[in-house]
């Protein structure tokens, strides 16, 4: 099931075969016995199940079968089916007290100290500037579903930055347990650390369903350039339901220091694309670095989301699968079969059949910078970019993901140290060619109206 909605899409004939798969499930057609191998098997069903958006049918085969997944894995899925509920009716409470405003929520998941201080000190700050957040709550409530723990809600509500934050938006804590955390803060080591990460963004995501909100995704370890909220948002009005694009991603820590030489401790942060861009680039990641068509890099990276092209001016970006960053009411009322495992992933798919929709952000417009430790690499090919490696890596990505990738996002920067080779139309259209995607579907780029 899995591959057949990866080759055409998650609607259509794969829902039929869900169906099917479903009614073996809830009419007890499951036999499991307990040998070594089913035990073994059982790590990639829970897995393959949250990817499928069977969350009530896992729960289900768990209890009836009392499946014995690792104690961690039960854990998030208890907590899951608890809070899934909560955050639903404490959205749909929220919009009971407002019932006829546009509706905001700002999902976002921060725990440990280095993370709330990133989040407070650099993407809060950012996001206080003039054009986003105080431009936001022209347009109607603003409220941030925060999934974090215990001793993290006690410093964010403990810190002036919060009293500021509160000025403009209303703040709703989801408390995860000590337990859980600890699970999660090896980071990227964990065993299926990205599956579970996943599982704690829906805590958000069905706040924002109950509410009928529409909905920013818009990662904690990032900077926000001035105006970038407000102008996503605004992208509802052209018909657009859901945005989002690539970035540089910076190295932590060079480049945080480089902000608060120019922007101090205190006070918002307000920097154009232009200027954090160039910032970025300045003090690229290893993922950035890795991911450049340029004569420096003779080891292209195993495994990219998207690609970056020296241009005339900067960068020129195209992406295969983005983040949803904005998601409207509208959009959000189509995610019915959930992609637990990874948002970055599958959410967009699981809406929308076709690109319309979809808008790959303008960066002058709207542009949102990761950034992350140095240590964390990435696999690498060991050789200069090839299209049959790109080519190779997407052999799971889906349909809408793949029409995508003719965007483009030109990135305003001064772009220093990289050497320009091949045609980035060339290339483009070569990987067009490969993805199956013509040359004439102009029309289904337009939202529908």
């Amino acid at each position: 099931m899995i591959i057949s909605e990866v080759n055409n899409g998650c609607f259509g004939d794969v829902e039929m075969m869900l169906g099917e798969f479903r009614k073996i499930i809830l009419e007890n057609r499951v036999v499991y016995t307990g040998t070594e191998a089913e035990n073994v098997a059982l790590d990639q069903l829970w897995v393959n199940l949250l990817r499928l958006g069977l969350f009530d049918e896992l729960l289900l085969l768990i209890k009836r079968h009392n499946l014995p997944l690792r104690p961690e894995v039960r854990t998030f899925i208890d907590y899951c089916e608890y809070q899934y509920g909560v955050s639903s009716r404490q959205g749909a409470a929220y919009r009971a007290r407002h019932p006829v405003l546009d509706m905001f929520t700002m999902g976002c998941i921060v725990w440990g100290d280095e993370y709330v201080d990133n989040f407070l000190q650099y993407n809060l700050r950012s996001m206080l500037s003039e054009g986003n957040l105080p431009a936001l709550r022209l347009q109607g409530r603003v409220v941030f579903s925060i999934v974090t723990d215990a001793a993290s809600e006690r410093r964010m509500r403990q810190d002036p930055l919060f009293d500021k934050l509160s000025a403009v938006a209303d703040v709703a804590f989801i408390i995860v347990p000590d337990e859980m955390i600890r699970t999660l803060v090896t980071g990227h080591l964990a065993q299926n650390f990205y599956v579970l990460y996943g599982m704690l963004d829906h805590c958000s995501i069905y706040f924002a369903e109950g509410a009928a909100s529409h909905l920013f995704m818009i990662p904690v370890d990032s900077i926000v350039a001035d105006g970038s909220l407000q102008n996503m948002a605004n992208y509802r009005h052209e018909g657009y339901e859901c945005c989002g694009g690539g970035n540089i991603v910076a190295e932590t820590e060079t480049f945080l220091p480089a902000l608060d030489a120019r922007f101090g401790g205190d006070g918002a942060i307000r920097i154009s694309t232009d200027e954090l861009a160039t910032l970025a680039v300045e003090h690229a990641h290893h993922y950035f670095r890795s991911q450049i068509v340029a004569v420096e890099n003779e080891d292209f990276g195993k495994h990219p989301r998207e690609i970056f092209w020296p241009v005339d001016g900067g960068i020129e970006i195209h992406s295969v699968f983005i983040h949803p960053l904005f998601t409207s009411a509208s959009g959000l009322a189509k995610y019915s079969r959930k992609h637990f495992a990874n948002i970055d992933y599958g959410m967009i798919p699981r809406m929308f059949s076709r690109r319309g929709p979809i808008k790959v952000l303008e960066p002058r417009k709207a542009y949102v910078n990761n950034f992350t430790a140095s240590s964390r690499l990435y696999e690498t090919t060991g050789r200069a970019f090839a299209i049959e490696d790109f080519l190779r890596s997407h052999n799971y990505t889906y349909p809408v993901q793949k029409s995508l990738f003719d965007q483009p996002q030109v990135l305003p920067c001064r772009l220093g140290g990289w050497t320009a080779y091949g045609n980035v139309a060339q290339d483009v259209r070569a990987i067009n060619a490969c993805f199956g995607i013509a040359e004439d579907e102009e029309a289904k780029r337009q939202p529908s109206q």
